[in-house]
């Protein structure tokens, strides 16, 4: 199944395929952004990816969208959401880890632009079938598992408890100098806890529908449109006739961060960059991203990059030089 899904994501335009003697690796290229997933096969029908992706999207073929191998995806940093095949979106955080028999639908899509995070497929038939011995002897029932993780609602999300996150942190720390011996190790010691662990509750915030997540789109959109302006999060949430509270929680819900925050940080972020590409005046750039008080302007900019708006454009044309 491996074999399919790296096959079928090389004809996907902006992904293409390199492989290696020990691994393959699923390389993004796009006008918005890169990534990289680096699949390393531990067992036939086991196999684990490490994810790498500066990019908004990371576009998924239609074949795969079909196929459904048990998947474990633990979020190392960032965030991620995907449409799942009934309709509905999740969202991981950072530690936050999902066992799902749902595939991704069109799109891998990463709110903040950048996410870290492992993947783990299992082809179960091949491994049961190649592997059975060697579970037997670990007592690892991935049957069981898969019924007590998955039977009830297909996906399951939580946050990584403490020994969960050790496991997990254990298997990211080779992911620039991959051990195949200890990824094996560490994944047939992560299968146990799973097995072992009392099963909490699933985490219900982590799912939205399609509406929710469209509101909490669309007002980041209306938010990020004009920086000058300041418009009452009230007055957005009657346009989609739901109340404040509930677009807060959505907006919280997609992007991870209250709507104060993220818009402080998108007002920044574009500040630096007027700072470093032009030529502009601080004031009028103070302006242009929100700030009519240049002096509440430069307190917050230096809050968030540790240095004045002035400092910030030196530094940045001394790096031009």
């Amino acid at each position: 199944m491996i074999y399919n899904i790296l096959e079928n994501s090389d004809a996907v335009s902006g992904v293409t395929l390199k492989n290696s003697p020990n691994s393959s690796t699923l390389l993004l290229d796009r006008a918005d952004g890169k990534g990289r997933m680096t699949f390393h096969t531990l067992f036939p029908g086991l196999t684990l990816a490490f994810i790498f992706v500066n990019a908004p999207v990371w576009p998924e073929s239609d074949e795969n969208s079909n196929l459904k191998p048990l998947l474990i995806n633990y979020c190392v940093s960032g965030r991620s959401e995907l449409l799942l095949d009934d309709g509905s979106y999740i969202y991981l955080k950072e530690n936050d880890f999902c066992v799902s028999e749902q595939t991704a639908q069109k799109e891998y899509i990463f709110p903040t632009k950048q996410y870290q995070g492992i993947k783990i497929y299992f082809d179960l038939s091949l491994l049961l079938q190649s592997c059975g011995e060697l579970l037997k002897s670990f007592s690892l029932d991935l049957p069981t598992l898969e019924e007590n993780y998955c039977g009830n609602h297909k996906t399951y999300i939580n946050e990584a408890d403490s020994e969960l996150e050790n496991i997990f942190q254990n298997l990211w720390r080779l992911s620039e100098r991959p051990s195949i011996f200890h990824l094996q190790i560490y994944t047939l010691e992560l299968l146990h806890r799973l097995l072992n662990m009392e099963i909490r509750p699933p985490k219900t915030c982590g799912f939205y529908t399609e509406t929710q997540v469209e509101i909490a789109k669309r007002a980041a959109q209306i938010l990020s449109d004009d920086l000058r302006q300041h418009i009452p999060v009230r007055q957005i949430a009657e346009r989609f006739s739901v109340s404040e509270t509930s677009l807060k929680n959505y907006f919280r819900g997609v992007y991870g961060q209250n709507i104060s925050t993220w818009l402080r940080e998108i007002r920044m972020n574009e500040a630096a960059r007027l700072l470093s590409d032009t030529k502009r005046p601080i004031a009028e750039i103070s302006e242009q991203v929100g700030y009519s008080n240049q002096g509440k302007f430069a307190a917050v900019f230096k809050k968030q990059f540790c240095l004045s708006p002035l400092e910030y454009r030196r530094s940045k044309n001394l790096g031009n030089i």
